[in-house]
């Protein structure tokens, strides 16, 4: 038993300096900026692409098919980044038509945490309200 455990902890280290290995990339504005694509199937720029454009101000824009759906300003927490943003509940579902003339827009803010972040991409699992979601962005050049 002792044994097994002895010989366990070379092991667990090297897994260790693996995994943390896998992730090259650290949570910071300087990363973060710049034109993110959403859970991109072909290659950035397709004409129904969702896209995240980070200022380095702070501020941000999110569109989709190419038409701003909201706009905002964000910010880390720890591990966190905080998205506080301006949009219709209409964006959040392909409705616009139907709701353009009488929702007005609304405050939301999602609470992201990036993970498996490497240089030009990384996945996130991020809330707003009760809904929670994982979806990967892609940098674009």
């Amino acid at each position: 038993m002792l044994r097994t455990y002895l010989l366990s902890i070379p092991l667990t280290i090297a897994m260790t300096g693996l995994l943390s290995g896998a992730a090259v990339a650290a949570l910071d504005p300087g990363y973060l900026a710049g034109s993110w694509e959403i859970n991109a199937k072909e290659s950035c720029g397709a004409k129904t692409a969702e896209t995240l454009m980070v200022h380095r101000d702070g501020s941000f824009e999110y569109s989709r098919r190419g038409k701003v759906d909201a706009v905002g300003f964000w910010r880390i927490e720890g591990d966190v980044v905080v998205l506080d943003m301006m949009t219709s509940p209409a964006s959040f579902q392909d409705i616009h038509a139907e709701l353009k003339a009488f929702v007005p827009y609304q405050f939301y803010s999602m609470r992201a945490m990036p993970i498996d972040m490497h240089k030009d991409q990384f996945s996130a699992v991020a809330s707003i309200g009760e809904q929670m979601q994982r979806f990967s962005l892609r940098r674009c050049k």
